[in-house]
């Protein structure tokens, strides 16, 4: 079994300006940055095992933040990554025309695949381990929607997680 706390990346200077970031690297803001200390308070006394990232800046300085106060270092994938906004990259949420996104967008089915790719690797490299796994809005819906054995399109149908919250998950 695998213990995963799910959680999200500190808030951005891009999430302030509700700009689609995708897989772009991300600058923490301030106030990502003491989220992400706020977070590390609350885990430090629990066991962690290994704190697990996308590897994109903004996801793994939350986790280098995390990771410190248990004296490890993370593990950066790009399995983790944010959905790839294809040409909706770097443009603000309204601009998106969600009736019809282009193929250069990633799509809902790509996503949960990721997902799906995601915890095989969990289980694969980490069996038996309590995880910290820092990745971010659209992606972290992809991984619990998976793991509640739900359909791909109901990914969409959850809330985007708010900055560093977290959720936890048994993985058999």
């Amino acid at each position: 079994m695998i213990e995963l706390t799910l959680t999200r990346h500190g808030e951005t200077l891009e999430n302030q300006q509700h700009i689609l970031q995708g897989q772009l690297p991300g600058t923490l803001s301030p106030l990502g940055i003491e989220q992400a200390r706020k977070l590390a308070e609350k885990l430090k006394n629990e066991r962690v095992d290994a704190v697990v990232c996308s590897d994109l800046a903004r996801s793994r300085e939350t986790a280098e933040v995390i990771a410190s106060f248990h004296e490890l270092e993370p593990e950066a994938t790009p399995l983790l990554r944010e959905m790839d906004w294809g040409v909706y990259t770097g443009q603000q949420l309204d601009d998106v025309n969600w009736s019809d996104l282009p193929d250069s967008v990633e799509s809902v089915d790509e996503l949960f695949n990721r997902a799906a790719a995601f915890i095989r690797y969990l289980k694969t490299y980490h069996e038996g381990k309590r995880i910290v796994a820092v990745g971010h809005g659209a992606f972290n819906r992809a991984i619990a929607t998976y793991l509640q054995g739900k359909k791909a399109m109901e990914m969409t149908e959850l809330p985007i997680m708010e900055n560093t919250a977290c959720i936890l998950f048994q993985i058999l």
